[in-house]
């Protein structure tokens, strides 16, 4: 749910409050066969969230992934997510699941082509809540082009540290409200029941990829392997070397998440057009597997 506000190192930047969706490479091309959107968490930013030293720059997997999949648009969508700033209980989560859902429509992602999201945390829940309130409102033609969602330490039941007073705060320096992510919130349990029955009962074909945290950050472990767990029939949670803050920062093309995404949007790829028989009187090369090791392993011995 979480992902920490950059941090007194980070490079300043007077777009710490972008919102929206963002287009970070391939979001133009009107050929390209997949749409993937990274949705941050609580505290979090569109961009530094994604980044090992939660910097601005390019060198991020938000990038490295428009760089190795070139048909691919690569978004992110930034949203104030300081619960400090919402009156009420439920309206808010409404509101922003209703705010990203608009984004979509403005770019006409989910239409003709295929999209996958891109979680950490509190982001989850909200793109479970997009999911909800375009079956509510009947949109199903939406839910079909939704091929899978990723969900790196998304607390599906909530946080037990939210229980305790003044834990969060220390640990992700953040002054907001945590109590309706407490653990076994009403709330959450019920998006969580909905979701899982709309998955595996009543035919949304969305493929789920979860990894959780195995480290504790400063001590204690903000999302246990319980609550990351969606239960979800044949999904195993992968718990990875990482806290709750690193899982959405993998340091290099290399890393198991990066590694595990890449693999997972290839296989939700939109097929490409067929070529025609006069194409074909040219050999061919046809390539599967990882991109990014199969040019490791092509590159010529220094």
């Amino acid at each position: 749910m979480f992902g920490r506000k950059p941090s007194a190192n980070s490079q300043p930047n007077e777009e710490s409050n972008m919102t929206g969706l963002i287009k970070i490479l391939g979001c133009d091309d009107p050929n390209r066969r997949m749409d993937v959107v990274f949705v941050h968490g609580l505290g979090g930013h569109p961009l530094t969230t994604w980044h090992p030293a939660e910097k601005l720059d390019n060198n991020s997997w938000l990038y490295w992934l428009g760089e190795d999949l070139k048909d691919v648009g690569i978004w992110t969508f930034g949203y104030k997510a300081e619960f400090s700033e919402w009156k009420g209980k439920a309206m808010p989560r409404f509101d922003q699941a209703r705010n990203l859902m608009k984004s979509l429509q403005n770019e006409q992602i989910g239409e003709d082509k295929p999209l996958i999201f891109v979680t950490h945390s509190l982001g989850g829940l909200l793109v479970k809540e997009v999911l909800r309130n375009a079956d509510t409102y009947s949109r199903r033609e939406f839910i079909d082009k939704i091929k899978g969602i990723v969900f790196l330490a998304t607390p599906h039941n909530g946080s037990h540290l939210a229980n305790t007073v003044g834990i969060l705060h220390q640990i992700l320096r953040i002054t907001v409200s945590v109590e309706e992510l407490e653990n076994n919130n009403p709330w959450l349990r019920d998006l969580d029941v909905w979701y899982r029955q709309k998955v595996n009962k009543y035919n949304y074909q969305i493929s789920t990829e979860v990894y959780y945290e195995a480290w504790d950050t400063l001590g204690y472990k903000v999302v246990d392997e319980g609550s990351a767990d969606p239960k979800l029939l044949d999904v195993m949670p992968v718990p990875v070397n990482e806290d709750h803050i690193t899982i959405a920062k993998p340091k290099s093309r290399r890393n198991d998440i990066y590694e595990g995404v890449i693999n997972f949007i290839q296989k939700h790829l939109k097929p490409l057009p067929q070529l025609s028989p006069a194409n074909l009187s040219s050999p061919s090369i046809f390539v599967t597997g990882n991109p990014v090791r199969q040019a490791e392993e092509n590159k010529d011995p220094q």
